[in-house]
C-alpha cells in the first residue's frame, strides 16, 4: 500500500498507509519516524482527522512531555471536529501519561524538592548540602555539560580548585545515591560525567522548568500559527505550571539568574497572550487577572499596565481602572517615563 500509493503521488493514501505500518510493526526502528511523516503529511494537507489521529499514534510511542504535547494537541482538535471516539482515545492516553510518575523528578519553580516515584525526598536522605547545590547547579545548566572547574567554583568559591577534586568527587557519589539509592541502574544513568564534565541528564531526570518551557514554547507557537484550541490549551497548562520563579531560594546565586530570567520572561509571554485571548473572547475580569500576574512578574511592563486599566473600564470596574492607572503612573514615574492618559477606547475584542 505504502509503495503504491506513493508511485500514484496519493498523499493522503501514503499518510495512511504510515500509520498502517507503525501499526502492524511497532517494534520496528522506523516506526516512529513514519508517524512523524504521516503527522507532516496530514498537516500539510490541512486534515484534522487524519492530523489528530497520527499525532496520536505519535503520542502514545513518544510517552513523557513531548507525548502528552502531542495527546493534548491530539485531544483538542479531535474534539473540535466531533471525532468522539478518537478524542476519547486521546483523553485515556492522557490519562495514563499522568498517571506514569517519574522515576526521578524536580521541581525547580518556586521551591526546589527532589522527587522519586512522586515522593519528596527528605531533607535527612540528603546528608549533605552541597549535594543538593550540585544538583541546583546542574539543573540550572539544562542538560549541558559543564567542566567540573566551573562546579566547583559555584560550590565553593573562592578556594583553591586543585584541593577540590576530592571534595566533588564525594558530593557526586552523594547525590547519585539519593537519586539512585537501591543502585538499579549504572552510575552514569542520572550524572553523566565524562573528560571532566557533567551533565544531567534530561532523558532520566524529569524538571519542571524544562516541560514549562517546552509547553509554553509548544502553545506560544500554535498560537502563532493560528490553532487557537490547540494553543489554548497548552498555554493554559503552562501557566498553571510556573509555580514560581526558578529556585527562588537561589536567587542570589549567578548560576541560576539565567535560567530564572528566561522561565520568568516566557511566563510573562503566556499570560500576557492568554490574556489577550481572554478579552478577545469578551471574558474581560478573566483577562484582568492574567494581566495582574504579568504585572506581578514585571511590574513595569507598560502595555499590560494600560491593558488592564482598560479590562477593567469595560468591566465597569471604575474606581480599580482610576487605582491600576495611579500605580501605572508611578511605575513610569520611577523609570523617568511619562505616562499615557487615563485610557478612553475599549479593552481588546
Amino acid at each position: 500500500a505504502l509503495t503504491a500509493a506513493g508511485e500514484r503521488r496519493d498523499r493522503p493514501g501514503l499518510a495512511e498507509a504510515l500509520e498502517l505500518r507503525a501499526a502492524a510493526r511497532p517494534d520496528a526502528p522506523q516506526a516512529t519516524a513514519w508517524l512523524e511523516e504521516a503527522v507532516a503529511l496530514w498537516r500539510a494537507l490541512g486534515s484534522p482527522l487524519g492530523l489528530g489521529r497520527a499525532e496520536l499514534a505519535l503520542a502514545g510511542r513518544t510517552g513523557g512531555l513531548d507525548g502528552r504535547i502531542l495527546a493534548e494537541e491530539a485531544a483538542t482538535a479531535l474534539r473540535a471536529i466531533g471525532a468522539r471516539a478518537h478524542a476519547a482515545a486521546a483523553e485515556r492516553l492522557l490519562a495514563d501519561l499522568d498517571g506514569q510518575a517519574p522515576a526521578v523528578a524536580v521541581q525547580s519553580l518556586g521551591g526546589f524538592r527532589l522527587l522519586r516515584s512522586g515522593v519528596a525526598v527528605p531533607l535527612s536522605d540528603w546528608q549533605s548540602r552541597k549535594a543538593r547545590d550540585l544538583l541546583k547547579i546542574l539543573v540550572a545548566r539544562r542538560g549541558r555539560p559543564t567542566p567540573r572547574e566551573t562546579v566547583m567554583a559555584a560550590l565553593w568559591p573562592g578556594e583553591d580548585p586543585e584541593r577540590l577534586a576530592g571534595r566533588l568527587s564525594v558530593q557526586l557519589s552523594t547525590l547519585r545515591t539519593v537519586l539512585d539509592p537501591g543502585r538499579a541502574h549504572p552510575a552514569e544513568h542520572y550524572i553523566a560525567a565524562e573528560d571532566g564534565l557533567l551533565r544531567l541528564e534530561l532523558a532520566t531526570v524529569a524538571v519542571d522548568v524544562e516541560a514549562f518551557l517546552a509547553t509554553a514554547a509548544a502553545g506560544l507557537q500554535r498560537l502563532a500559527a493560528g490553532d487557537r484550541p490547540a494553543a489554548l490549551t497548552l498555554l493554559a497548562r503552562a501557566e498553571h505550571a510556573y509555580a514560581g520563579d526558578f529556585l527562588e531560594e537561589d536567587a542570589g546565586q549567578h548560576w541560576s539568574a539565567a535560567v530564572r530570567e528566561e522561565a520568568r520572561t516566557t511566563a510573562v509571554d503566556v499570560a500576557r497572550a492568554l490574556a489577550g485571548e481572554r478579552a478577545r473572547a469578551g471574558d474581560l475580569d478573566g483577562a484582568a487577572r492574567l494581566y495582574r500576574r504579568v504585572l506581578e512578574r514585571d511590574p513595569y511592563d507598560e502595555p499590560a499596565h494600560l491593558a488592564l486599566v482598560r479590562c477593567l473600564r469595560g468591566a465597569g470596574r471604575h474606581g480599580e481602572a482610576r487605582r491600576r492607572h495611579a500605580a501605572y503612573v508611578a511605575a513610569m514615574g520611577d523609570l523617568g517615563l511619562e505616562a499615557a492618559p487615563f485610557p478612553t477606547r475599549p479593552a481588546p475584542r
